[in-house]
């Protein structure tokens, strides 16, 4: 999603400067405890954690699969919050994104989800009161450009694509990305000169592969076999978009019934040398669909300037 948030606002503005933002009122999620610099880390979960996973480690394996429910609809919620350090001053962007999922069919170990946009919300913040919040709920005049990164959220929100998964949680093919692109470019009333490069842009870093890799990071902790308390195993992921491949080991550390609680150490390479540095996250996964019900994900660059904070809730509704 990060590179989602880098093409919309390499699309209407330069880089600005940023201090921490507000946090966004959205009834959809949790709200983060403001205990870090990003205002989210591993501890704003660490009493759900206590609440609903046993310390006491369990004899038995539990199964730990993608295995969303034919017919069934889950709802999920990303937070995130990207800062960048130069010299004295902090640059980022806070994000949240709310979206469904539906499984339209299954075979072959395969499911088939639709997913559906269903809200958008954005804060930039220069410092010195140069703040922006951006929405797919806000009502923007069709000539404000300040204000383009709504108008796409807007025209996004209520958007469907399908993919389909297998156990693994590997997403293996993506569609109907495109059409999304296409109604953000006719929708937005672009003048005729901006829509190549502004189509060009959206194909180049939101193709049915750059799209497949995004989503396939929120259920790549899925083994597809049996674990218990102590069982670890490695899980890899590249994204092309950002020139990055990402190596994660997962271990459980505690189950309660379906619950199962992982912790997640990742490094991140490029072959550039770029975009590199470590992850570690916190994870609770239910054990029946496969669902993230709670994570959090704290990644840090190797040189210091940029720390990303990531917070996703699932649900079935």
């Amino acid at each position: 999603m990060i590179c989602f948030v880098l093409f919309l606002v390499s699309c209407t503005t330069n880089e600005k400067e940023k201090k921490y933002p507000a946090q966004l009122e959205d009834s959809t999620i949790n709200k983060a405890t403001p205990d870090s610099a990003n205002g989210i880390t591993s501890s704003t979960i660490e009493k759900e954690f206590r609440d609903s996973i046993n310390i006491k480690p369990a004899k038995d394996s539990v199964l730990l699969k993608f295995n969303f429910q034919k017919g069934k609809t889950y709802n999920y919620t990303m937070m995130l919050d990207a800062v960048r350090k130069k010299d004295d001053r902090k640059m980022g962007t806070m994000m949240k994104w709310n979206y469904d999922m539906q499984v339209l069919d299954e075979s072959k170990d395969v499911k088939t989800l639709k997913t559906t946009y269903k809200r958008i919300d954005m804060t930039m913040d220069a410092g010195n009161d140069q703040k922006m919040d951006f929405s797919s709920e806000k009502q923007v005049d069709a000539m404000d450009f300040m204000q383009m990164p709504s108008k796409m959220f807007g025209i996004i929100k209520g958007k469907s694509f399908t993919m389909q998964v297998n156990q693994k949680g590997e997403v293996v093919s993506v569609s109907g990305f495109d059409k999304i692109g296409e109604a953000v470019i006719t929708e937005m009333n672009l003048p005729d000169e901006m829509k190549p490069m502004i189509r060009q842009n959206f194909q180049k870093q939101f193709n049915d592969d750059a799209v497949k890799q995004m989503f396939s990071q929120s259920f790549n902790a899925l083994p597809n076999k049996y674990v218990k308390v102590g069982d670890s195993w490695k899980a890899n992921a590249s994204l092309t978009t950002l020139k990055q491949d990402i190596s994660t080991v997962y271990t459980v550390r505690s189950i309660k019934g379906s619950r199962i609680l992982l912790t997640g150490t990742s490094k991140l390479k490029s072959p550039e040398g770029q975009n590199t540095g470590t992850q570690t996250s916190k994870l609770i996964i239910d054990a029946k669909t496969g669902v993230m019900l709670d994570g959090v994900f704290d990644q840090k660059s190797t040189d210091g300037q940029m720390t990303t904070a990531t917070r996703i809730i699932g649900k079935e509704i």
